[in-house]
């Protein structure tokens, strides 16, 4: 067995406190970074909570497709392999091609208006809005008037809100290190039924 990669002991859902056990156990997929998020008992639930809400439709507004986006840029930005080993699936499973993911890892600068990328307009946009956050934590007014030609103000506010906490994922996963989580068996088919 090859020493671990992290820095800090995962925390064990054998022995984590029962609201800790509940967040981890409500996941479609068992993961490192949950066994990491969870040394933080107190906002874990809460973060979990969050977390768990952009894999459901009916709770996410910003569609799939775009959330994943948002994550793949981030993960490729800070150079986070271990963001983009989690998300890519997702992305691929619900129909991202692998075109736009490989353009994404790119992390060329994004114009609006330019119409010689795999990206249609909406993801230059989001693109752009990413990019901006990364670089500055802000946002120039006309990128932002501009998105909301593609975007109501819930999937704004939303789209925020994924740059935030993935942009907190990564940088926990930079800091402390985290080993791969290994092939999950019929990972395709767990996407599937718990990320929609």
């Amino acid at each position: 067995m090859s020493p671990s990669q992290c820095l800090i002991p995962y925390v064990d859902p054998a022995t984590a406190s029962p609201d800790v056990a509940a967040a981890l156990n409500r996941m479609p997929m068992k993961r490192h970074i949950f066994l990491l998020l969870s040394h933080a008992p107190g906002l874990f639930p809460p973060i979990m909570s969050t977390y768990g809400a952009f894999f459901q439709s009916k709770t996410r507004t910003i569609p799939l497709l775009d959330w994943q986006l948002i994550v793949l840029r981030i993960a490729s930005t800070l150079k986070c392999a271990y963001e983009w080993d989690v998300n890519a699936p997702v992305a691929r499973v619900h129909g991202m091609s692998a075109e736009v993911m490989e353009q994404v890892a790119v992390c060329q600068e994004i114009s609006p208006g330019d119409d010689q990328t795999v990206f249609s307009e909406r993801q230059r946009r989001i693109l752009k809005l990413v990019d901006e956050q990364l670089q500055t934590y802000a946002n120039e007014p006309a990128t932002v008037k501009s998105l909301l030609e593609y975007l109501s103000y819930a999937e704004l506010v939303e789209a925020i809100y994924v740059i935030g906490l993935y942009v907190m994922i990564a940088r926990l996963v930079k800091s402390v290190g985290i080993d791969l989580d290994g092939e999950i068996p019929g990972l395709d088919n767990l996407i599937r039924a718990g990320v929609n």
